[in-house]
């Protein structure tokens, strides 16, 4: 019996002989469904504003991250889909293991891609798969056996001292090889068990990308390139795009009279070791995302482990990560890299977050600390026109231990680096917060873009109010309800503000209140024409209750999530 295989949709029919015409009208009908469901998850790009798209609509992503052991066995992976439901959340991110899939050369096994994705299906989540291949946490300890055994064909980074390190060289050819037919058999297996439901809609390509303990590979292979002159299309791009570079590295290069040719160090002085490292790391990792989008082209993101407080040099964190010190070397050589993502695991969040937020990339924070602290930074990631946030380790019973990265953090923040204190269940502060995220997203979607989305955060040493600018000379100012005390389960006081017109707001969250404050004639608050509670669903606004009398104020208590609609009266002078 003859197969046909439909390229474009990733299926195979068997054809029959002697169609009935009953059988013929029902596939011609069917043709326009399999047609429209062609749509992959993607990204919309319109001029600077960039949305992710899932069956044609806007897709925000409330997340959480499952533990890196947590994917190799499926009843796991149940228990963080319960855990993501009882968050609120509506997007789960799995890891991939490439020593769990390819066991022998050529030879794969999946199972657990097609339980996760089942698994998912069932909870109603999305997907986002994290490929731990060559590289997770700037060491190889996600490569199959087969490649650690064999040191010749798949030779290993070596430090200044010419020692063997824990990570594949970025210039070993045999390596990428295998990775790109890893990932690229991966790619087509997803298309042909997902490309119709779309349940994965991103994909992360390695995981924290760099070498650890050195400042560069100096292996031989490598120690020649560094020799050797810039690739002249890097150079081209950094002096196309000169007045927009990160500081560092505009830095670097002006030092050098912005020379358009040499080496390394002729153009970047100390910087050099650096942002050599990013220019073959991006380059592997690049070529790994390329064979997988000949698969299966939906977006592609990279996460990045931040430089943290105290560190000195490359090394003390991942060298050739996508850092903000060559960020812009990895979007020039990087081209099959959707969304470069920041691990955020740092005190000064929104910052790391705004420069992360970029007219050629969106912001998605793909890993943060799963405690109170972080919690209410989940406004900011989506005030800042951000796609998606995600806690790191939200399986129950999390431990520092399970989170540990691989290599020593200097970082001043409170709660460990990638550290998870916070229980799961109704008394966290997660999903407080998702539970009043979750019903706003549309309207979050509608509003990015437009400077109608405002974060609240309550500041971590002060318990100071805030004052917003909401523009139409009306100002909100946010008073707190009580202070945060990090290392502990008390929640933090978060929320936003979604501007609809000049006297209509919502506000959600929970830990604070607002006062309206006129800018414009005598000093006084604005006049409340009606405050309400309730919530949405799509864009439809449901009321639940009207606040009037006592009760006729802007309060969100803190373990009180709420959304309310509040109108107010502008026309006083």
């Amino acid at each position: 019996m003859p197969e046909h295989r439909d390229v474009a949709n990733g299926r195979s029919y068997l054809i029959r002989g002697n169609w009935s015409c009953i059988a013929l009208l029902s596939l011609l009908i069917a043709l326009p469904t399999l047609g429209q469901s062609q749509e992959i998850p993607h990204l919309l790009r319109d001029g600077e504003h960039i949305q992710l798209v899932v069956d044609g609509s806007p897709f925000l992503m409330l997340g959480g991250q499952a533990r890196n052991s947590s994917a190799s066995n499926l009843d796991d992976v149940e228990v963080v889909y319960q855990t993501l439901d009882a968050l609120h959340a509506n997007t789960a991110e799995i890891p991939l293991s490439w020593s769990l899939l390819e066991t022998a050369p050529g030879k794969f096994d999946f199972h657990l891609v097609d339980g996760a994705i089942e698994g998912a299906r069932r909870h109603h989540l999305k997907l986002v798969f994290l490929w731990f291949g060559t590289t997770k946490n700037a060491t190889f300890s996600y490569v199959p056996d087969w490649i650690k055994r064999d040191r010749t064909t798949y030779f290993r980074a070596r430090d200044a001292r010419g020692e063997e390190m824990d990570a594949i060289s970025p210039f070993c050819d045999a390596a990428l090889k295998a990775d790109q037919r890893a990932f690229s058999a991966i790619m087509h297996h997803i298309r042909e068990f997902d490309g119709q439901e779309h349940t994965v809609v991103l994909m992360q390509v390695e995981n924290e990308t760099g070498l650890i303990r050195t400042d560069r590979d100096y292996s031989a292979v490598a120690t020649h390139a560094f020799e050797a002159p810039v690739l002249s299309s890097l150079v081209a791009y950094l002096e196309a795009n000169r007045d927009h570079l990160t500081a560092p590295l505009q830095s670097a290069w002006k030092q050098s009279g912005y020379r358009k040719s040499g080496t390394w160090t002729e153009l970047f002085g100390d910087l050099a070791p650096e942002a050599f490292s990013a220019w073959c790391v991006s380059t592997y990792v690049d070529k790994v995302a390329e064979a997988g989008k000949q698969e299966y082209p939906i977006p592609y993101y990279i996460n990045v482990a931040l430089i943290n407080t105290g560190a000195a040099r490359p090394g003390e964190w991942p060298t050739g990560g996508a850092t903000f010190h060559v960020l812009d070397i990895w979007k020039a050589l990087a081209t099959h890299i959707d969304i470069v993502a920041p691990d955020i695991y740092r005190t000064d969040f929104p910052e790391v977050a705004s420069a992360y937020n970029r007219a050629d990339n969106v912001l998605f924070v793909p890993e943060t600390g799963f405690s109170p602290y972080y919690a209410p930074y989940a406004f900011t990631t989506f005030a800042e026109n951000g796609i998606g946030f995600s806690p790191f380790g939200i399986d129950p019973g999390n431990s520092h231990n399970d989170a540990d990265p691989g290599y020593e953090q200097k970082s001043g923040d409170p709660v460990s680096t990638h550290q998870s204190i916070a229980p799961v269940g109704p008394a966290s502060s997660l999903e407080e917060n998702y539970r009043v995220l979750r019903p706003l997203l549309p309207l979050i979607a509608r509003n990015r873009y437009r400077g109608t989305l405002f974060p609240i955060v309550l500041g971590m040493y002060r318990h100071e109010a805030i004052a917003i600018p909401m523009g139409d000379s009306l100002t909100a100012v946010v008073h707190f309800d009580e202070k945060f005390v990090a290392e502990t389960q008390a929640h933090r006081a978060g929320g936003i503000i979604v501007k609809l017109s000049p006297d209509t707001y919502i506000v959600a969250g929970e830990g604070f209140h607002v006062e309206w404050s006129e800018l414009k004639g005598v000093p006084r608050n604005a006049e409340y024409l009606s405050i309400e509670e309730g919530t949405f669903d799509g864009d439809r606004w449901i009321t639940k209750r009207v606040l009037n009398g006592d009760e006729e104020n802007t309060t969100l208590p803190l373990r009180r999530p709420r959304i309310l609609q509040v109108r107010l009266d502008r026309t006083l002078k």
